[in-house]
């Protein structure tokens, strides 16, 4: 679709001289505008406003319009390329271009593709799939923002102001109708993208930076102990079923995200000097380091599925986790069919360990560690050297609930 362009002179009255004017220019298109002088002066009453031009028949006149309109038909030239050879064009891009330096426009959304191809590449190396899935998400609301609200499909970003996100932000809990969480977790997303603009050098000041609004987060949701038993006992008549519910078990049992599941193989698995079972490793979301001492339940599915390699990305890895897509839809299955109270996903299974953790007396600051939330700690050192506590912690865990929680055969 070829967008509105409109070049048009005028005289800045504000600054007359010995009865002349400076000529001034401005480019508009699809409501973006670019000022500048045309570096040419009028005396006031030789000039048309209504005309935006010379009047008259003067030779005086005539040299005047000339020049005005080569600098018009320089400046459309420039327009007309920019919409041939790119699908994104402003004013200021335009401007730019006649004046012959800047050519080159950072945009709002070619940032956004190029951090997303970046992010995708890093997936399963450091980076979540399931962060990736977020952003996909928070990047075709934006557009579907820009589309509908502004009716253009991408931004300079040397021409953002603060009303943009004001807009945003309204336009997500109104018209969109996403949550609060959501809509302030798409503005931090914003906010980081001009950040990286910023560091790049492409703006001075971050435009959005003074914006501020509050999440209003929902309560985390986990299976009661009486859920938690019936998914342990649950007949299931599908090999893969039963599989799915197992990882999840483990989850709910060692506190792992669904990408760290994916992730462990046995070399994350050791063994301390008095017999205990460890779990070692980074977070793939963050990378922080966290570490576990299995419960003898988790040390039952380790070994259930050990030589066991149908599905599994190799035999080195533990389990046989397949996509998030077929997880997801197996454990709501599940879960609907245990009776559970909350959907059933397998990010579920971390908030059900969590919270069984704290139930039974585990501290907050063992917690965090087990949960990888705070200090990054070397997976190359034995659990029990770097945090003692830990193993003490967690074995008065297993004291409680180590002889209640065990596989169905």
């Amino acid at each position: 679709m070829r967008s509105t362009f409109k070049v048009l002179f005028y005289t800045k009255n504000q600054s007359v001289k010995n009865g002349k004017a400076p000529i001034m220019g401005r480019i508009t298109i699809n409501g973006t505008q670019a000022g500048f002088s045309c570096k040419k002066e009028v005396s006031l009453n030789l000039w048309d406003v209504k005309a935006n031009r010379a009047k008259g028949k003067s030779e005086e006149a005539r040299t005047l319009n000339q020049e005005l309109d080569n600098i018009k038909a320089q400046i459309t030239k420039h327009y007309q390329y920019i919409c041939d050879h790119d699908s994104f064009v402003t004013a200021k891009k335009v401007y730019n271009r006649y004046v012959g330096f800047g050519e080159e426009c950072h945009t709002l959304m070619s940032l956004f593709k190029e951090q997303l191809a970046s992010y995708k590449e890093k997936i399963g190396k450091g980076k979540a799939e399931s962060t990736y899935r977020g952003l996909v998400a928070d990047y075709k609301s934006l557009l579907l923002f820009m589309k509908s609200k502004k009716n253009i499909e991408d931004v300079a970003i040397d021409e953002l102001e603060k009303t943009f996100i004001e807009d945003y932000y309204t336009w997500m809990l109104g018209t969109a109708g996403n949550a609060n969480a959501t809509a302030f977790n798409r503005v931090n997303t914003l906010k980081w993208l001009l950040y990286i603009a910023q560091e790049r050098g492409w703006i001075k000041v971050h435009p959005f930076v003074s914006f501020e609004c509050v999440p209003e987060y929902k309560k985390r949701s986990f299976l009661s102990e009486e859920e938690l038993q019936k998914m342990i006992h649950l007949e299931l008549n599908h090999k893969r079923q039963r599989a799915n519910r197992d990882m999840f078990l483990f989850m709910c049992f060692t506190g792992l995200a669904y990408a760290d599941l994916k992730a462990i193989t046995y070399t994350n698995i050791h063994t301390d000097s008095d017999g205990g079972t460890w779990l070692m490793g980074n977070r793939i979301k963050t990378g922080v380091a966290y570490v576990v001492k299995l419960l003898p339940i988790a040390i039952e599915l380790i070994e259930k599925y050990k030589g066991v390699n149908e599905r599994k990305i190799s035999p080195e890895h533990v389990f046989p986790v397949g996509e998030y897509q077929a997880l997801l839809s197996s454990l709501k299955y599940i879960g609907k069919k245990c009776g559970c109270k909350v959907e059933v996903t397998p990010h579920i299974g971390r908030h059900t360990f969590a919270v069984l953790a704290i139930l039974k007396g585990m501290p907050l600051e063992t917690l965090q560690k087990v949960l990888g939330h705070n200090s990054i700690l070397s997976t190359q050192i034995y659990a029990e050297l770097i945090n003692p506590k830990v193993g003490e912690d967690t074995d008065k865990l297993c004291e409680k609930i180590g002889h209640i929680y065990k596989l169905a055969m």
